[in-house]
């Protein structure tokens, strides 16, 4: 029982030293990296500090914030570390693929629509990405989404119908 007791003691303290939760300081610094497109730092954190991409800071994850400040380079790299291409912020409902399109980043658009993101994802109230890019007065980018396969479904606020 005592070895019992050991064994799952050393697996715990093993386990807890795989993970690492950054200090207030370290986190300013690697959110403020993510958001300037500073990718050796970036590189810094999710190499050597074993950090996890699913740690959101106050409900963004690094791949968000990169879509969300048109950070390309940091994007495509957490994307190849395994990031979550498909989290939503739980309050804007905005997956990266939505920033990206409202960023007007054609190239950024383009690579996450190839990695697998969510492309049909509908902005609150099931407003189409069409219709808001239209709404906008970028038919390009509306035209261009439409070029990949978003399709222009979903709810049109100004007629008050959904499709």
């Amino acid at each position: 029982m005592k070895s019992m007791k050991f064994l799952v003691a050393l697996c715990t303290l093993v386990f807890s030293s795989l993970t690492f939760a950054l200090n207030d300081d370290q986190e300013m610094e690697f959110t403020g990296a993510v958001g300037a497109g500073d990718i050796k730092t970036v590189k810094m954190y999710v190499e050597s500090m074993n950090l996890n991409l699913e740690d959101a800071y106050f409900a963004w994850t690094p791949l968000l914030m990169a879509a969300a400040k048109n950070q390309q380079e940091v994007l495509e790299y957490l994307v190849k570390k395994g990031a979550n291409i498909n989290y939503v912020h739980p309050v804007t409902r905005w997956n990266a693929f939505i920033h990206a399109a409202f960023n007007n980043n054609k190239k950024m658009v383009l690579f996450l629509s190839e990695n697998g993101i969510d492309i049909q994802k509908k902005l609150k109230g099931e407003v189409s990405l069409i219709f808001a890019m239209k709404d906008q007065g970028n038919d390009e980018m509306a035209e261009y989404l439409l070029s990949l396969g978003v399709l222009d479904d979903g709810c049109n606020p100004s007629k008050d119908v959904c499709f």
